[in-house]
Order: C-alpha cells, then sequence, then structure tokens
C-alpha cells in the first residue's frame, strides 16, 4: 500500500510540474506573440504615410515650399516674379506647327505693350498673388495668336507658350496643384488651355515638342470671366491640375469661338493671364 501511495503521489506531482511547464510556455509564447505585434507596429510606422505639412499633395522632401504658400507661382519677371516665356508657337489641327499664327513673337517685351507673350505672366500689385483677381497696366496685355485656319489649314489652331517658372535663379522648381485663367477683354478670348509639366531642371528649356512633356490636364473649358473695368478682371476658371514639381510648364491655348460677342469674333486666341497656386487640401 505505501509503495503504490509513493508511485501515485509522485506521478501527480511529475503531471502537475509539466503543467506548470506547459501553461509557462503558452505565457511565453503569448508574450512573444504581442511582442512580435508590438514590432509590426515599429515597422508600420517607419514605413507609413510620408508627412505632407502644407496638405497640398506633395510630401515634404519633394516640396519647394512644404510650409505652404500663398504666391502666384507663373508671376512674370516683368511684374516682380522669376517666371518668363522662353518660346511661343503654333499648331495647326494635324499638329503641324506654323509660326504665321503667331500674332506677336517677341519676348522681350512685357507688361505695358499689346499682345505680346511675356503680358500673359503680368499681373500688377496689388492682386499678384490674388487667385480671385488680375490688375493689368495694359488691358491689351497678353499672348495671342490667330485663330482662323487660313484657306487649306487644318484647325483647329493651337497656341502654345513654354514657361521657365524659375528664369532668375531664385528657384529650381515650383509647386502647384491648380491653374487659374483669367479671361481676356478685347477682340478675342480663349476658351481652351491645356497644361503640361516637364522633368528637365537645367537651364536649357525644352521645346515646345519635346518629347518629355507630359499633359497633366485635359483641354479645360475656359468661362467668360467677369470685366470690372478692363484692366481690372475677376471671376478666373480654375483648373484643377493634380499636385506638380516641375521648372518649366507648357500651356496650349484655343479659341473654338464659343464666347464670340462684342469684343470678340472668334478670329484671335488672346490669353490674358494664367496663376499657378499650391492649395491646401481641406481638414
Amino acid at each position: 500500500m505505501k509503495n503504490w501511495y509513493w508511485m501515485f503521489m509522485v506521478l501527480s506531482l511529475g503531471l502537475a510540474a509539466q503543467g506548470c511547464s506547459d501553461s509557462d510556455n503558452a505565457n511565453g509564447g503569448g508574450s512573444g506573440g504581442s511582442a512580435g505585434t508590438g514590432g509590426a507596429g515599429g515597422d508600420g510606422g517607419a514605413g507609413g504615410v510620408a508627412m505632407d505639412a502644407d496638405r497640398d499633395g506633395i510630401p515634404d522632401d519633394e516640396d519647394p515650399t512644404p510650409n505652404g504658400s500663398t504666391n502666384n507661382k507663373l508671376n512674370g519677371t516683368n511684374s516682380g516674379g522669376a517666371a518668363t516665356v522662353v518660346e511661343t508657337t503654333a499648331t495647326l489641327g494635324n499638329g503641324e506647327e506654323d509660326v504665321e499664327y503667331v500674332y506677336e513673337s517677341d519676348l522681350t517685351l512685357g507688361c505695358d505693350d499689346s499682345w505680346y507673350p511675356q503680358g500673359t505672366l503680368c499681373d500688377e500689385p496689388d492682386t499678384t498673388d490674388s487667385p480671385t483677381t488680375s490688375t493689368k497696366t495694359d488691358y491689351d496685355s497678353g499672348a495671342s495668336w490667330y485663330a482662323e485656319p487660313d484657306p487649306g489649314d487644318e484647325g483647329p489652331i493651337t497656341g502654345f507658350l513654354v514657361v521657365d517658372a524659375c528664369s532668375d535663379a531664385s528657384c529650381e522648381a515650383v509647386d502647384f496643384n491648380e491653374a487659374r485663367v483669367f479671361q481676356m477683354f478685347s477682340d478675342g478670348k480663349t476658351t481652351h488651355v491645356r497644361v503640361s509639366v516637364h522633368a528637365e531642371r537645367g537651364d536649357t528649356a525644352p521645346s515646345w515638342d519635346d518629347a518629355g512633356w507630359m499633359t497633366v490636364t485635359d483641354f479645360e473649358t475656359i468661362g467668360a470671366g467677369t470685366n470690372i473695368d478692363f484692366y481690372i478682371v475677376e471671376d478666373p476658371t480654375v483648373i484643377s491640375t493634380g499636385p506638380r514639381v516641375t521648372r518649366y510648364v507648357r500651356l496650349e491655348t484655343r479659341n473654338d469661338g464659343s464666347l464670340a460677342g462684342d469684343d470678340d469674333d472668334g478670329s484671335y486666341i488672346e490669353f490674358r493671364s494664367v496663376k499657378l497656386f499650391s492649395v491646401s487640401a481641406p481638414e
């Protein structure tokens, strides 16, 4: 009896010890699992979404103005900015270049001259950086092209501007996510605009037909705008471009005659003003 009793006690103690060992292992496994989960969380934090302090869609480490800005990124050198038109041309409906449709091609004349390319980048104080208002010293200031095809030429005519947004070396690139186009009130209109950007950052601008241009909008319809007194124009058309960082911008313009009236018979593409802004997303 005593021998069986002691054998029974030894066996019971052995099973109890095994049970404690299994329980400890299970708890250890659980703790290990928690630690593993914590580790995965750490990895997730490290590989999370990049910071975008100004909520413009461009990560801080790629953004020329990571803390935000309210300035017009296409303010011309003739009105205190860094942007300048470096090329203008025109194409027929088949894409063939035809410079005869450029109304004025001189790139040296600025804000005080009618219908020259640099005028499109002129916007006078105090509305230079205004997203709602454009002010001109010469209300005919702005790029212009002939819009009606000659006999035998295929339409539509498209006017081109290539702009260097950092022409004075004050920046390497600009950031934006919308374009605002102000309508001309002279004897022509712009009814459609398409925007393209380029990866080039050097001082030699890509030509208008370089293969590296990336269109970031379709030909967007431009509205009638509001003429305050010819010198001041409001109600621009807002074009969403998506978040972009670039030095060079290509603008394509057309006039399909849909805004024809007292100040437009559809004969000219006239491009008063375009501004680029980096706008924060809503909270």
